[in-house]
C-alpha cells in the first residue's frame, strides 16, 4: 500500500524550499385500450445494446487501491473567556519593534503569510506577536521546532474596550519536537499569538496562511466535512499546505455514485475516499459502494496550495436495482427516477425497487366503483413502438401526477407503463358505469415504492370526465434498440 505524507513531511519540505423539461398536459383515458388483443413480446438481444450506460465501468470499493493516511491534527480555534490578559493599548504596533517580544505589550507586528524565525533563551519564555484582519479569513498556523524542545502556541482576540486579551485557540502538543498546528475562521479583529517554551530552549519556525475565498471552511475533518450537493459541481480552495476538504456523501440501498474531480493546472491535487475504517484512492468514474457513509477528502500531494485557485468536485447520485442483469432502461434527464429491465423481459425495476404489477381500489363515487389489477404468467410490458401500437399503449415516459379521487395525492417522477397479457377488471354495483376488463392498462407506478398508484387508461372514471392532471418528464431510452426488427 501506498504511504501519504505528514504535516512533519510537507513542512520539511517547505523548509527545503524556504433538467427536467417538459409542458403541462390534461389527459382523458382512452377506450381503444381496451382491446383484448394478444400482443406477442419482441425479445431483445445482447446485440441491441447501445452501451449508453456501461455496467462494466461500474466500479465497487474493493476495485479501489487502499492507502495509508494520516488525518490532520488540527486544533479548531474556538472562543472562550477562559484566560483573560490585560494589554497596554498604548504600545505602537508597528512592523518595527526594538524590545524583546515576551510579553504582549511588545508583541511584534506580522503579516499573515509571513515565514516567522525565532528563539526563545529560557524554559517557559515566550515570544509575542500581533497581526490585524480586514474580514472573515481562515486563518492556519503551523510550528516546527527543534527537536529536543516542546514549545506551545496560543491564540488571543483582542477586546479593545477592555484592553483585554481572551484565549480563543492554539495548539500544545505534548512531546519534543512535535508540530503545532492550528485553524479557525476568524472574524476581523486584532489577534495575538503567543509561542511559549513548555521545557527546553532553541529556536521555531511558523509559517502563517489566510484564506478568504472557501465557503465551505472549515472543514478540515470527518467532524466538520462538507455536505455534499447532488448533481452541481462544488468549488474550493486548498488555501495552505495542510488544508484537507472533507466532503460527506450518504449511500443508501441501490445507490450508484458518479464522481469527478477537476484540478488547477500546476497544482498537484488528490482525493482520497474514507468509509470509516479505510482509505482508498479514486478516480473519475461511476461507483456501486454499500450503504453509508463516505467522505471524499481534497489534498495536496505536493504542498502546492493557492486560495485563488479553485478545484472543481461533483457528486451525482441515483438509484439502479440491485440486479446486475438489468442493464436496459428509460430514465429522467437526471436520473432522479431510473426505470430498468433485464434482457429477458421478466424483471422491472424502478429507482431500485421491484415493480409490483398488482392494483387494487375501491372508489366511493356516484356509488362503489372496484378496481382490481392481476399479475398474470404471460404478463410483460410494452418496451418497443411495434408493441404499443399494436396494444393501444405507450412507450414508458414519467410524469407529475395527481390523483382526483384519492385526495389529490401527488407523485413526483411517477412511472408510466403499458402491460399487457394481463387481466385489468372494473366492476361498479351501484353507479351508472358497467363492468369493464382489459388485457392491457397503462398504469401509473410510484418511483419511490415500485407500487402502481393508478391506472391511467382504460379507466371509466376517467373516460367519463374525471381530469387526471399530470405534466410529462422528457425521457431518456438506453441499452436497448427503439424498434428492433422482428
Amino acid at each position: 500500500m501506498k504511504k501519504k505524507r505528514f504535516v512533519a513531511t510537507v513542512l520539511a519540505m517547505i523548509m527545503g524550499l524556504s433538467f427536467n423539461s417538459g409542458a403541462s398536459s390534461i389527459v382523458y383515458a382512452q377506450e381503444e385500450s381496451s382491446n383484448n388483443a394478444v400482443i406477442q413480446p419482441v425479445n431483445i438481444t445482447e446485440g441491441m445494446q447501445q452501451e449508453i450506460v456501461d455496467y462494466d465501468s461500474i466500479k465497487e470499493l474493493t476495485d479501489l487501491e487502499q492507502v495509508n493516511f494520516e488525518e490532520q491534527q488540527a486544533n479548531i480555534c474556538e472562543r472562550t473567556t477562559a484566560e483573560r490578559i490585560s494589554v497596554d493599548l498604548t504600545q505602537p504596533m508597528t512592523e518595527e519593534n526594538d524590545d524583546l517580544n515576551n510579553t504582549p505589550d511588545s508583541a511584534y507586528y506580522i503579516d499573515l503569510g509571513d515565514e516567522l524565525y525565532d528563539s526563545v533563551t529560557e524554559e517557559m519564555e515566550q515570544r509575542w506577536y500581533v497581526f490585524t484582519i480586514e474580514q472573515s479569513t481562515k486563518v492556519t498556523l503551523a510550528m516546527v521546532m527543534d527537536d529536543e524542545v516542546d514549545f506551545d502556541l496560543y491564540l488571543f482576540q483582542l477586546d479593545e474596550e477592555g484592553s483585554t486579551i481572551n484565549i480563543i485557540g492554539g495548539s500544545a502538543t505534548t512531546g519534543n519536537g512535535e508540530t503545532e498546528l492550528a485553524m479557525g475562521v476568524l472574524d476581523a479583529g486584532i489577534y495575538y499569538l503567543g509561542i511559549e517554551a513548555a521545557s527546553g530552549t532553541g529556536s521555531f519556525l511558523l509559517y502563517s496562511y489566510a484564506g478568504i475565498n472557501d465557503k465551505n471552511e472549515i472543514n478540515d475533518s470527518t467532524d466538520t466535512a462538507s455536505p455534499y450537493t447532488n448533481n452541481s459541481r462544488m468549488t474550493a480552495t486548498i488555501d495552505n499546505p495542510f488544508d484537507e476538504d472533507y466532503y460527506k456523501v450518504v449511500i443508501d440501498e441501490n445507490e450508484v455514485l458518479e464522481y469527478a474531480f477537476d484540478k488547477p493546472a500546476d497544482y498537484d491535487y488528490g482525493v482520497l475516499v474514507y468509509d470509516g475504517s479505510n482509505y482508498y484512492t479514486i478516480e473519475d468514474g461511476t461507483y456501486r459502494l454499500s450503504q453509508g457513509t463516505y467522505y471524499f477528502i481534497v489534498y495536496s500531494n505536493d504542498g502546492s496550495y493557492s486560495d485563488n485557485e479553485y478545484y472543481g468536485l461533483k457528486f451525482f447520485k441515483h438509484k439502479l436495482a440491485d440486479d446486475w442483469d438489468a442493464i436496459y432502461m428509460w430514465y429522467t434527464p437526471d436520473k432522479s427516477a431510473v426505470f430498468q429491465f433485464n434482457a429477458e423481459r421478466t424483471k422491472f425495476f424502478v429507482n431500485g425497487h421491484p415493480i409490483d404489477f398488482t392494483y387494487s381500489r375501491t372508489v366511493k363515487s356516484n356509488g362503489n366503483i372496484y378496481f382490481d389489477l392481476y399479475h398474470k404468467e404471460e404478463q410483460n410490458v410494452v418496451l418497443f413502438q411495434s408493441e404499443a401500437v399494436a396494444a393501444y399503449g405507450s412507450l414508458p415516459f414519467f410524469i407529475n401526477y395527481q390523483a382526483p379521487f384519492s385526495g389529490w395525492s401527488s407523485y413526483r417522477n411517477a412511472l408510466v407503463i403499458t402491460v399487457f397479457n394481463t387481466y385489468w377488471r372494473v366492476n361498479s354495483f351501484s353507479s351508472d358505469y358497467n363492468g369493464l376488463t382489459s388485457n392491457v392498462a397503462t398504469l401509473i407506478i410510484d418511483s419511490n415504492t415500485g407500487k402502481v398508484v393508478d391506472v391511467m387508461t382504460p379507466n371509466p372514471l376517467y373516460d367519463n370526465g374525471v381530469v387526471l392532471h399530470w405534466t410529462r418528464i422528457n425521457g431518456v431510452q438506453a441499452n436497448y434498440d427503439y424498434d428492433p426488427v422482428d
